[in-house]
């Protein structure tokens, strides 16, 4: 009798350890989850906060034409696009360095030159993403463009000068 309560208070211990490790085990995931959750929502935020700005700076600040990123939709129209910002397929097409025959977009995100009907002298686009000390001349040096055609494609920022986290659109004039 004495040995069945000894194995009866032995199996009670394991069980209690058993159950003690898988307590601690889930309380150590949820917090895990809760903090992968508070990043989530912290760069949602600051994503959103980031887009409302640049949606901000892009618009409000002044009314020449300008660019913006855009995602094109899987199976949309490049002509849907250029037809809602006011440019053409063509300067889409030449912006991004699409080829002349695609006409509907894949999901990727495409430089829309708003209000832009004709890009003289022929160019396409790359994205920079503005640090502390760049302006629209450092950033010309560094790229080897014209100052004068990244202000032209970037008449917000020539204006009010550059900020760390603003897009600046990078010209490159294309050769025949």
């Amino acid at each position: 009798m004495l040995r069945l309560i000894r194995r009866l208070v032995l199996l009670l211990v394991i069980v209690a350890i058993f159950g003690a490790l898988a307590y601690l085990i889930t309380a150590e995931d949820a917090k895990r989850q809760r903090e992968v959750y508070a990043l989530r929502v912290t760069l949602g935020v600051e994503t959103a906060i980031a887009q409302a700005l640049f949606d901000a700076t892009r618009t409000a600040e002044n009314d020449l034409p300008h660019y913006r990123l855009v995602v094109i939709q899987p199976g949309q129209a490049l002509d849907e696009i250029a037809e809602q910002y006011n440019t053409t397929r063509e300067v889409l097409q030449m912006a991004n360095g699409l080829r002349p025959d695609v006409e509907f977009g894949n999901g990727e995100t495409l430089i829309v030159p708003e209000g832009v009907r004709v890009l003289y002298p022929p160019r396409r686009f790359s994205v920079h993403t503005a640090v502390a000390g760049d302006t629209l001349a450092s950033l010309a040096k560094f790229y080897a463009v014209s100052l004068d055609l990244l202000v032209g494609d970037n008449p917000v920022l020539a204006a009010r000068g550059v900020i760390p986290g603003d897009i600046v659109f990078i010209p490159a004039v294309l050769t025949s």
